[in-house]
């Protein structure tokens, strides 16, 4: 099949959400165009790659502000409300054994990295 000139738009209306009858509309195809694009190669790769690309700038945004968003949580822990209190509190103790979890793989695959590059 020859590489469709909707391909792009297509893929970006779907990776954000759309439906292929809805991105079809949005590129000014027909649908039977959309769905035939939909099944190509060409087209699943660049909504992975849109996809991709959307979750990595989220994460950049999250770890910018993982900081300020500890130091809010730690800030309420001064509160003079208990559920307050006990609600930031619950808050930091849930994401520090995955935190942690996550470190510690990150070495045991380093390590990992390493013994084979060195073999």
């Amino acid at each position: 099949m020859k590489k469709s000139k909707f391909v792009q738009v297509l893929a970006a209306a779907v990776a954000s959400g759309s439906s292929v009858k809805d991105a079809a509309a949005v590129a000014g195809c027909a649908e039977s165009t959309a769905y035939s694009v939909s099944c190509t190669a060409e087209f699943r790769a660049e909504v992975t790659r849109l996809k991709t690309a959307a979750v990595d700038n989220a994460v950049c945004v999250l770890t910018a502000n993982a900081a300020a968003a500890s130091q809010a949580l730690v800030k309420l822990l001064s509160s003079d409300d208990e559920k307050i209190v006990l609600a930031a509190a619950g808050k930091l103790l849930a994401v520090i054994g995955p935190l942690q979890e996550l470190a510690e793989l990150r070495v045991r695959i380093e390590q990992l990295e390493q013994s084979r590059a060195a073999a």
